[in-house]
């Protein structure tokens, strides 16, 4: 049976969204059309995808320290939270997200002892011990330099500036039996996510899997003409980034949204491979079709 996505839509109040998942929690995030920087990402398919897993699983998070990194809202978290988790630590730079997460905390009755809220960076940030299951949202958006974007969407010239930093430093963050899984918005390489070669030489040992939540790629000149377009003043500089790009990994790359799931670590070497049928593990009501807003975005706002 088709899930029903109308709490998507959330009970809007001037620009905070406030979200009422069919498991029975309660989040608090902000309207996509915002002007701010700082803003708190709405909750969109992409995010219910992974809230799905997480409620048809719930044996990945109940007695589980779990970590949400880049945390916004902190849906991930407290949805974890409500399955049984038995710890939880959110983690975003932006100032204004501990704000969100104490409001949330607040409405779900959550014990103020099994969540922790932290305003920090990724790079810098220190665990008390690895976790038993990260769940991430991280900055996902290949931004040329010449765009700011939003806090909650530069991830850099591919996208994995900070996507990069979580698997660097997986070995401290993620015990060896722990799980991580990453929504992310990738450039696609011969069939390949351009992010597998951090997650093979820093998922040693690991099985790691993509599975894409988008019904067809888009290519990456489309991508860059979006950016021209929104952004006019910027062509030159949007010109250079397309160049290098294409320069460094061909002209035939595309780009789509899909999640990354680290599993635990084996005694098998690690591999790395891409799943077109998100069926299995998300259900396809959760795939991103062409008139999807969020299907081509550019600089973290709706089309």
């Amino acid at each position: 049976m088709a899930a029903d996505l109308d709490w998507l839509q959330g009970e809007v109040s001037g620009d905070v969204i406030t979200y009422t998942h069919p498991h029975g929690l309660t989040v608090r995030a902000e309207r996509s059309e915002k002007n701010d920087r700082l803003r708190i990402l709405p909750l969109t398919r992409l995010q219910a995808a992974l809230l799905h897993r997480l409620t048809t699983v719930p044996a990945l998070a109940d007695g589980k320290r779990v970590f949400e990194p880049f945390a916004g809202s902190g849906a991930f978290g407290f949805m974890a939270l409500s399955l049984g988790a038995r710890h939880v630590d959110l983690l975003d730079i932006n100032p204004r997200a501990a704000e969100f997460h104490r409001a949330t905390r607040a409405a779900n009755g959550f014990p103020p002892e099994r969540v922790a809220s932290r305003t920090g960076d990724i790079r810098t940030y220190r665990a008390e011990e690895p976790y038993d299951l990260i769940l991430a949202n991280p900055p996902f958006l290949p931004t040329p330099e010449c765009i700011a974007g939003t806090l909650n969407s530069n991830g850099g010239p591919e996208g994995n500036t900070l996507v990069d930093v979580l698997l660097e430093r997986l070995p401290e963050l993620l015990q060896p039996e722990g799980h991580m899984f990453v929504i992310l918005y990738q450039l696609i390489r011969e069939g390949m996510p351009l992010v597998a070669q951090a997650a093979r030489k820093h998922a040693t040992g690991r099985p790691v899997e993509f599975t894409l939540l988008q019904e067809t790629p888009v290519s990456f000149e489309v991508y860059v003409d979006a950016y021209e377009r929104r952004h006019p003043a910027e062509r030159t500089g949007i010109r250079e980034w397309h160049m290098d790009l294409a320069r460094r990994y061909g002209s035939e790359l595309s780009l789509a949204h899909l999640v990354m799931h680290v599993g635990a670590r084996t005694a098998a070497p690690g591999s790395c491979v891409v799943r077109n049928d998100a069926a299995g593990a998300f259900g396809n009501e959760y795939l991103l079709a062409a008139d999807d807003p969020d299907y081509l975005p550019v600089d973290g706002r709706r089309r």
